[in-house]
Order: C-alpha cells, then sequence, then structure tokens
C-alpha cells in the first residue's frame, strides 16, 4: 500500500489488518495505560484489561473470515468473551454495535465507516448505567462524529478521513480532564480513553505502511515495567470488580440492567445482545450479582476482583508478590496485612457455581448442606483466572511466586503452570503437597520472607528446606465425603464406622494418608489434642492453624489446650474451613497445621 494510493473502501481482509495494528499498539503501550488509571478507580489496570479483552480478539482473527459481517461478528463475540474491567466491557459493547449497525455492508466506504462508527459510539453510551463524560465513551462519539463531518464534507480516502479522526480523538482525550475532577487534580487524561486512541494510533500506522507489526506477547513489557505513581484513594465501598459472562435466548437486557440497578453497587456496563451479555458491575456482594445475572441464562466467566488489593499494589511491599488458592486455610487480616493474592476455587451445587469463599462463605455453604439434597462438589480454576492475577501483577513490575494446593489432590496446581508458561521468567509455580492449614502456614512465611525483600529463588530454596517442618493433619467424622470426592480410599470409610472410630488424616508427599485413630464420641477431642501435642517438641516454638467445618467450639476448645499444654507457640489461629475443603472433608471436621517456626528475618 503506497502513501499515495487513495483508499476509497475497506473489506474484511484489509479491516482484519487494521484491526490488528492497533491491538498490536495497545498492547505496547499497555503498561502507560495502567500508570495513568484514575478513573472510576485507581487500581492500575486498565491497560491489562483492555489488554485482555484485545487479545481475545487477536486469537480470534488468526484467520481472515470470507465477508465483513462475519468478521465484525467474530470481533464482537470475541470481544465479549475477553471483556475485563470497564473500559473492556465498553469496548465489548462498541464493536457489538460496529457489528450490529455493518450486517448490510460487504465494505465501507466513508459514509458507511462514519454512520457505522456513530452506532457503535451510541451503542457504547447505552451500555453505562451512569455515563460519565469525559471518559472513554466522549472520546469514541467525538471520533465518530469527525468521520460524519469530514465524509459530509466530501472526504472519500479512508486514510485522510482516519488522520482527521485520530486528530479529533486525541483533541477529545487531551480535554478529558476539563470534563473530569479525579483526572485534573491527578494531571492525567482518562486511561480508557488513552487506550481507543493507542488503537487508532496503530489503524493509522498501518494505512501508511500497509504493514501489521509484530503482536507483543501478553509478558513481553513486563520486565520494564517500573512501579507506579499512586492517583487517588482506595475505594471505600463497593470493593469487588465484579464481572461475568450471560448465555441465554431472547434475554430482556432491560430488565437485566433494571435488577442490577436495584443493588448498592456502582460502574454497571451491561454489554452484549439478547443472546450473550457480559456484566461489569461495581459491588460488596459478587455473590447478589450472580445470583440475579444467573435468572437470565448460564453464567460463565464469573469473577470478582479486590479492587482495595489491587490499589495496594502500588504499594506492595518487596518485589515477589505471592498468589495461592482458597484451598488454604489462611486467616483474614493476614491476607490483608500481607498483601497475599487468593484465586478461588470453584465450588457447586447441581448446576449453580460459586467462587469459594467470595460468593458462598463457609456459613452459607454448611447452611446448604443442611437444607440440600444437593451434594456439593469442587473443580480448579481455569487457567484464564490465574493468567488474569499473573498479568495484573508481572505489569506493576513484580515477581509473582504461586504456591498452590497439592498437584495430587487438585488440577489447581496444573492450572496455575499452564497460566505461568505465558511469562516463565517472572512467574514460578510451586506445589506446596500440602492443603488447607499446611498450605496456608507456607504461604504465610513466603509472603513473610517476600515483604522482607528476598527474592523468589531464596523463598522456594527455603521453603523446599521448610517442607519437612509443616505438618497438616486432620480429624475427620464422616469420610463419606472425601470417598465421593475421591481424596479418601472407601475401605477407611467402611473402617471407621464398623470399628466406631475417627481416622485422622495426613498429607504425606501431596497425598492424604491415614496416620492414626482416635475412638469416637465424648473423647476424641481430647485424644486429637494429645496426638498433636505428641508431635509439638517441648523445645522448639511453633505456628498453628486450626480450622474447622462447622465446628466452632470444638476448634476453640482445642486451641486453648494447645496453648495450655505447649509453651512456646508464636501465633495459634482460628479459621472456618473453605468450602472447597469442606465439601471433601464434611461438617464436624478438625484441621490442624503445625510448622516449626523461625522468622524469615532469623535465615537470611
Amino acid at each position: 500500500m503506497s502513501k499515495a494510493e487513495v483508499i476509497t473502501h475497506i473489506d474484511a481482509p484489509r479491516l482484519r489488518n487494521a484491526v490488528l495494528a492497533g491491538i498490536a499498539n495497545v498492547l505496547k503501550h499497555r503498561d502507560h495505560i495502567n500508570k495513568i488509571n484514575v478513573f472510576p478507580v485507581p487500581d492500575g489496570d486498565t491497560g491489562t484489561n483492555l489488554a485482555f479483552t484485545l487479545s481475545e480478539i487477536r486469537g480470534a482473527l488468526a484467520s481472515t473470515p470470507k465477508s465483513l459481517p462475519e468478521l465484525l461478528d467474530r470481533i464482537a463475540n470475541a470481544a465479549l468473551d475477553g471483556a475485563r474491567g470497564n473500559s473492556g466491557a465498553i469496548m465489548a459493547q462498541y464493536f457489538q454495535g460496529l457489528s450490529e449497525s455493518s450486517r448490510d455492508y460487504q465494505v465501507l466506504d466513508a459514509k458507511r465507516l462514519a454512520k457505522v462508527s456513530q452506532a457503535a459510539a451510541q451503542s457504547a453510551w447505552g451500555a453505562m448505567t451512569e455515563p460519565v463524560p469525559g471518559t472513554l465513551p466522549t472520546v469514541l462519539e467525538d471520533f465518530a462524529d469527525e468521520l460524519a463531518t469530514r465524509a459530509n464534507e466530501g472526504v472519500e480516502d479512508l486514510r485522510e478521513l482516519m488522520a482527521q479522526g485520530l486528530k479529533r480523538a486525541k483533541k477529545s482525550l487531551a480535554d478529558t480532564p476539563k470534563k473530569l475532577a479525579a483526572l485534573k487534580e491527578a494531571g492525567v487524561v482518562d486511561a480508557g480513553g488513552q487506550g481507543f486512541v493507542d488503537f487508532l494510533e496503530g489503524i493509522w500506522q498501518f494505512t501508511r505502511s500497509g504493514k501489521v507489526p509484530e503482536q507483543p506477547e501478553p509478558a513481553s513489557s513486563r520486565a520494564s515495567a517500573e512501579p507506579m505513581e499512586v492517583h487517588g484513594e482506595a475505594p471505600e465501598t463497593h470493593r469487588f470488580c465484579t464481572e461475568c459472562l450471560i448465555d441465554g435466548t431472547d434475554m430482556d437486557i432491560t430488565k437485566l440492567r433494571s435488577d442490577l440497578e436495584a443493588l448498592d453497587a456502582s460502574s454497571l456496563v451491561v454489554a452484549g445482545s439478547v443472546k450473550r451479555a457480559r456484566v461489569h458491575i461495581h459491588t460488596d456482594s459478587p455473590g447478589d450479582v450472580f445470583r440475579i445475572c444467573g435468572q437470565f441464562g448460564d453464567l460463565r466467566q464469573q469473577k470478582a476482583d479486590d479492587m482495595t488489593k489491587q490499589h495496594a499494589l502500588m504499594n506492595q511491599q518487596g518485589k515477589v508478590a505471592i498468589v495461592t488458592d482458597s484451598a488454604a486455610d489462611l486467616p483474614a487480616e493476614e491476607i490483608d496485612r500481607l498483601g497475599i493474592h487468593v484465586v478461588p476455587v470453584r465450588l457447586n451445587f447441581g448446576d449453580e457455581e460459586f467462587l469459594d469463599k467470595l460468593t458462598i462463605t463457609p456459613s452459607e455453604f454448611y447452611a446448604r448442606v443442611a437444607n440440600s439434597t444437593l451434594k456439593p462438589q469442587t473443580s480448579q480454576p481455569p487457567p484464564s483466572a490465574f493468567t488474569r492475577q499473573f498479568e495484573l501483577l508481572t505489569s506493576h513490575g513484580l515477581q509473582v511466586l504461586a504456591m498452590q494446593v497439592s498437584g495430587k489432590l487438585s488440577g489447581t496446581l496444573q492450572a496455575a503452570h499452564t497460566a505461568a508458561r505465558r511469562d516463565a521468567e517472572h512467574i514460578s509455580v510451586f506445589d506446596t503437597e500440602s492443603a488447607a492449614c499446611g498450605q496456608a502456614l507456607m504461604v504465610l512465611f513466603a509472603a513473610e520472607a517476600a515483604a522482607k525483600g528476598w527474592e523468589t529463588t531464596a523463598i522456594v530454596s527455603t521453603l523446599k528446606e521448610i517442607k519437612s517442618q509443616v505438618h497438616t493433619f486432620a480429624l475427620v467424622r464422616d469420610l463419606s465425603w472425601g470417598v465421593r470426592g475421591g481424596r479418601v480410599k472407601p475401605w477407611m470409610d467402611t473402617v471407621s464406622k464398623r470399628l466406631g472410630i475417627h481416622l485422622i488424616l495426613t498429607t504425606k508427599e501431596g497425598v492424604l494418608k491415614p496416620c492414626n485413630v482416635v475412638r469416637a464420641g465424648p473423647s476424641a477431642l481430647k485424644r486429637y489434642a494429645r496426638f498433636l501435642l505428641k508431635r509439638m517438641h517441648q523445645d522448639k516454638t511453633y505456628r498453628v492453624i486450626i480450622s474447622h467445618n462447622n465446628a466452632q467450639e470444638d476448634a476453640k476448645k482445642l486451641r486453648d489446650v494447645l496453648l495450655e499444654k505447649h509453651p512456646n507457640v508464636d501465633a495459634c489461629w482460628v479459621e472456618q474451613a473453605s468450602p472447597a475443603v469442606g465439601a471433601h472433608a464434611g461438617p464436624g471436621c478438625l484441621v490442624v497445621g503445625l510448622q516449626v517456626w523461625t522468622p524469615p528475618e532469623s535465615r537470611s
């Protein structure tokens, strides 16, 4: 394509290449977009979210569709599948509007391009419950209006039209601080609008060169990421950025939006069509969002990201971020204190899916177990859940150490490995060969070492050393739950019932194995306490976590005995076991993690 060539129309192959060029430019500038992210929440992830959204489109364009409507339909569907965050959802609706308004065209000339761009911009505005001037939709609209003005003036060359549209989009972006006080105060432009301008810049460069630039890999620029300057405060309300994709038939989008608007929430965007819709909303109650959305169709891609924690990433202690899964029974206050990132295991009652400890609490789980004939089942998080978390962390210049439940007990470890392959230089995955309290103790040590400035290699090396000093024991009162989930051998349950005993299980080399028994009945708790104390050397200091499955009083009694009988306990937490653990251990189970404790500063 020569620079002098007049372009009067664009067809599917040419538009595909233009879109790919735009995507490449956004991915190239992702870190800058993250750094200027102020509105609606200053959590530094707009660039990462746009990268997820556009990367899904890139994958859908691996081959060239035969027609323009097929191309735009493919783009719109991929955008809905990949949409992340507020800007991602708005862009998904923009592409949806572009697709719907172009279905009768095989090529786009200047007037058609202007017309469908205006329709797409209006569609983006319509997806938002509380439209805010000075954000991404403003830039979308100003760009489209400029195309319409120039096309009506007789401009037919799409290259010239694009140049004028890009010029107007840049001016619109530069004016966003004048329309939104949060941007003016921070001295930045709107991050979503910046992403769209970067997208247009990539397309403009393609119209000049005719070449599609090499596509950056998702993590290619992570090594150069620099610490971000904090703009604004963490959200005091509406803590979770909550999203899902709904597959339905003739969905009532107006009612869906209305039902969601009735919640105590903000930043609602409903993108898509009557068959597929992407919901984005900020709320303190993700479970309520999913309950409503589930009434309109089948839910996919449920997620709820903690924006308070994302904001805290800008002041992350150390260079290494610790990621784990919800099978680890971590004290909530330690998760917050140490900035630990937890990817929830999935939990199902029939066709209804929950995010472990996020959209279903342990109390809600056991109440449901008591009142339902459906038995809960667990499933590992998809690799995409880890990918999203890893991308967010590496985009802030952090190394990642993911510490997962034993790979012999769950596929969660493999999901983390799959996600980590995209950026093996900056992401490490560690098999704790444990679960519940033992897994949690190892995660706590790693997080404290990371906060002290340890590098990943030093943390992993020490974790390998202390594995033998961390033990997990579980007094299981009903082994049938573990049998049903495949974690416990059927013979164990049979022997337990016939002899009137409770088995004590432990994790050994990542596998659950019986290590002792206690007689069932009132004395079981005392016998379990004696068993534990025999394994706690009097001359060593321990950290202890006790988690329980709907047995809080027993857990407290056990804690009191351990603290009374052992003189050197650095910390002892009592926690409700995660529903993911409860689904396999059953009501009444008491899990105890013991760790011979030497703080990181005494090891360095």
